[in-house]
């Protein structure tokens, strides 16, 4: 017997033969000399990672058989994708539709009525179709981005109402909207989302069934103007008052999966009837919790409806493939009869089951409540109130607390409690510090590629995120534990099993942690802790009951088994977020480094999600060799990266697209001082970096890009840095350049006739301001001066990025198939005795579409020179200012 064997003895009493000691002597004289397990174990578990990582990919992009017109007879009153395809086809064929323009309030809007003409001459005689074109004029607050008011004319909706002769007055509204941004084709954003709808039209039109509530369809022409034409319908068309509940169709991307993202406010049944009706599922509230929390920058009609018009809904979306998501590249090429037929078999399915429910005509009954929901790998919806999940989650955390504290005593022959309790908060502490060290390396690793120029690698081929952020997270995670281990337990180091349930329990106390304080704020999205909680904590009991002196293959297959449900649905979601954030990556702004941005997301969840798999370190042999093969992984790959041009960021192949984007403006500028003299003029190619490798990407290609200078003295001196920002973003969109050049022709100029006169409490300035379908109005008042009021029918909102310390307000005018000019006046609270200017103002004009669009020949030639890799949106705009 050694002397280390008898210390042990003499200090924990001798207890390592007793009847409740999982080991016999035996055992503990084979655990002096090696670990249980051979590494090859624990490789063979990261290989089954990877093979589930890449299983969940295969599933995320797996899409139902899309149906053609041919066979549409085998499949009555089914969505046939082919149909939708050809609506798709047509409304693309158009080309960009632009708020304002011919296209999109002549040629979309006769287009859209034609298609749905014919289908309610075919339409079944028990059905009831109307059809609207309305046209609005409003004005609203909208806190989007850093926030603006939002002003509009002349906008159109085209809207169908199908119901029956019940003639019910209570109705489900889709929405999509058949505009897009310049430059872009528009296929899945939006149109692909209104060709569903005209096929559900249709369908139903068809349909031997009678409606019990009417569904309207609501065909919006002005979304991309930042959301008025719904806004314009919700608050003035005469349906509007029987809408019961909403289901909006929108795109970040596109083909794929369409996602549901939000969902409510409150109404549970809506989320019941999805997870009951819908074939495809796909779904989670955690996706909700990221959108609304302002993560992503963007936003939908979603908002108008539940702000309002009072509304609860669903709102869907396209999130594959975000690369294409505002670009020329959105086309119908991008865009899978797949997709087409899972999304308008769910929608379908979903809009009928709401239709011919009861809780339509009792809306108010259902109410109450929120759903905690998250779909398993596609198949099938899991859902509960939140009032159930407060108590499963509070259950979980006392069966997770029991479950270790019931290890506590099975492993008091090695230890005693309170040392146990002791090792536990040590260990606690090593995990997080763990989390910190994995973030910090990726952190490092971000900055050196950042420091190399080899930035953005993942973003056109997202296997980067693996050997870059993945493995390094993953050695640093082992190491931290296995270096921990080593110097903490020299005492039984003889005990393994032990020492790895120590970690094991403090990695379930953290995510006990977490479900407790997400169960206390209402996080919805707890569920994920949840997951790890329960399934730990199975894992415990089992191993206490059915294997206390199990510690072959079984104990391994058993702690693969528990743990696997919960590291999948895990790798599920977080496949899915990698797909969203990666290409938007590529719109974020060059002020924010998305190099980091991606290490920290990427580092922080692989921490998180091989949690339980770190402690096998502790049970293993020759962990040299482990370390030895990660790092390998990594040196090799940071090789690759910096010696070949595996990296490059950026693709323009039809079959793997992701281009470089470029926003390119070529401005007419003119600033007026407090004299209204001597304005100062200037003019150029305004080029708004969308990542962080913009301009010097394209230098070689486009020698201007050696000239653009910073944008800088002038965001201090003007408003909006003295640059025609189409709406308020210097909040992520702030690091620009500017290219000296000659003025653009622009075909109607902006004019601003502005008037200024005392009133009782200062003073009152009017702008009539007529120009482009897109103008825009900003001011700041001065210190000491207070905006009192306007003459728009919304109160005014103050910017959420203040200007020189100063309050600065933005109004955007849109205007669609009537123009009319902008009339603005503001009222100005100014205290006695104040001297000198009382507001800086600015307008703005832009010019998305006709011959002022590109309007001399050197603009053209410079677009011309950007390689096929890069998606550019070109455009004129004015920007003049004065200090009144």
């Amino acid at each position: 017997m050694s002397n280390n064997d008898q210390h042990l003895r003499k200090r924990f009493k001798d207890r390592s033969t007793s009847p409740q000691s999982p080991f016999g002597q035996e055992e503990k004289e084979k655990t002096k000399v090696e670990k249980p397990y051979p590494s090859d174990y624990m490789l063979w578990v990261f290989v089954l990672m990877i093979i589930v990582f890449l299983g969940v990919i295969i599933v995320e992009k797996q899409l139902p058989k899309g149906l053609k017109v041919a066979e549409e007879h085998r499949y009555k009153n089914r969505f046939v994708a082919e149909r939708a395809y050809d609506h798709l086809k047509k409304l693309t064929a158009l080309g960009p539709r632009v708020t304002g323009s011919h296209v999109n309030e002549i040629e979309a809007v006769n287009l859209l009525k034609t298609e749905i003409g014919e289908i309610m001459k075919n339409s079944k005689s028990h059905h009831v179709i109307e059809l609207d074109v309305q046209t609005v004029d409003g004005s609203f607050a909208l806190q989007f981005l850093d926030g603006m008011t939002n002003t509009y004319s002349g906008l159109q909706n085209v809207v169908v109402k199908i119901g029956s002769r019940i003639n019910s007055p209570h109705s489900l509204l889709i929405n999509c909207h058949f505009d897009s941004v310049p430059d872009s084709p528009g296929g899945s954003d939006d149109g692909a989302g209104c060709a569903v709808m005209l096929e559900m039209l249709r369908v139903i039109s068809q349909s031997e069934k009678t409606l019990k509530h009417n569904i309207i369809f609501l065909f919006n022409g002005g979304e991309e103007n930042f959301l008025p034409a719904s806004h314009g319908f919700i608050t003035q068309h005469k349906w509007a008052k029987e809408i019961r509940a909403f289901i909006n169709l929108e795109a970040c991307g596109a083909g794929g999966r369409e996602v549901l993202f939000q969902a409510g406010p409150n109404h549970p049944w809506l989320l019941e009837t999805y997870s009951e009706e819908v074939p495809y599922p796909y779904a989670s509230s955690l996706a909700q919790e990221i959108f609304q929390s302002g993560v992503i920058p963007g936003d939908t009609d979603y908002r108008i409806f539940r702000d309002f018009g009072n509304l609860s809904g669903l709102d869907f979306a396209w999130s594959s493939n975000g690369y294409v998501y505002h670009t020329k590249f959105d086309s119908i090429d991008q865009i899978p009869l797949g997709s087409l037929q899972r999304t308008g078999d769910n929608i379908l399915s979903l809009a009928l089951g709401m239709a011919q429910g009861h809780q339509l005509s009792d809306v108010e009954n259902y109410k109450a409540g929120n759903l905690v929901f998250f779909d398993f790998l596609g198949a099938f919806v899991i859902r509960w109130p939140m009032m159930v999940s407060d108590i499963i989650n509070t259950l979980s955390v006392i069966f997770s607390v029991y479950s270790v504290l019931r290890n506590v005593k099975e492993h008091s022959n090695v230890i005693s409690k309170r040392q146990y309790y002791t090792r536990v908060l040590k260990a606690m502490g090593a995990i997080v510090m763990t989390w910190v060290l994995a973030v910090l390396t990726a952190v490092l690793i971000a900055i050196m590629l950042n420091v190399l120029d080899r930035k953005m690698a993942w973003y056109g081929k997202p296997v980067w995120v693996f050997f870059l952020y993945m493995v390094p997270t993953a050695l640093v995670a082992i190491a931290v534990i296995f270096a921990h281990a080593k110097y903490t337990h020299k005492d039984i180091d003889v005990w393994p099993w032990t020492i790895f349930q120590i970690y094991y329990d403090a990695y379930l106390l953290h995510f006990t942690l977490l479900l407790g304080l997400g169960t206390l704020l209402r996080i919805r999205s707890s569920f994920i802790p949840l997951l790890w909680v329960v399934f730990a904590t199975a894992g415990n009991v089992i191993r206490s009951i059915f294997l206390k002196r199990q510690r072959g293959k079984k104990w391994l297959f058993l702690h693969i088994g528990v743990m696997g449900l919960p590291f999948v649905q895990s790798f599920y979601l977080f496949v899915c977020a990698l797909y969203l954030f990666i290409p938007i990556m590529g719109r974020a702004g060059a002020g924010n480094n998305s190099e980091v941005l991606i290490a920290v997301m990427v580092s922080f969840l692989i921490a998180l999600r091989i949690s339980f798999a770190v402690p096998l370190i502790l049970i293993v042999r020759d962990v040299q060799k482990i370390f030895r093969i990660l790092l390998g992984i990594f040196l090799l790959s940071i090789g690759m990266l910096l010696l070949t041009t595996a990296g490059f960021p950026y693709s323009g192949e039809p079959g793997a697209l992701a281009p470089q984007r470029f926003m390119l403006c070529h401005v007419q500028r003119t600033m007026h001082d407090n004299s209204g003299d001597a304005p100062k003029t200037s003019s150029g190619y305004w080029v708004i970096d969308m990542d962080i490798n913009s301009p010097y990407s394209v230098h070689r290609y486009v020698p201007e890009m050696y000239v653009a200078n910073p944008v800088d003295e002038d965001c201090k001196k003007y408003l909006f840095c003295g640059l025609p920002y189409l709406v308020p973003v210097m909040s992520m969109i702030w690091k620009t350049h500017f290219i000296s050049a000659p003025p653009p022709n622009l075909e109607k100029q902006v004019t601003a006739n502005i008037t200024r006169y005392k009133i009782d409490v200062g003073e009152r300035i009017t702008i009539k301001l007529d120009g482009p379908v897109q103008t825009s109005v900003m001011f700041s008042p001065v210190p000491g001066v207070q905006l009192r009021n306007w003459s728009l029918p919304s109160e005014p909102l103050v910017s959420a990025t203040p200007w020189n310390g100063r309050d600065n307000y933005f109004v955007f005018y849109g205007v669609g198939i009537k123009h009319v000019p902008l009339n603005l006046a503001m009222d100005f609270v100014v205290p006695k005795g104040h001297q000198g200017p009382i507001v800086d103002l600015a307008v703005g004009g832009q010019y998305f579409f006709g011959s002022s669009k590109v309007s001399t020949k050197q603009f053209q030639e410079f677009l011309n020179k950007f390689p096929s890799w890069t998606a550019i949106t070109s455009w004129s705009a004015s920007y003049e200012s004065w200090v009144l």
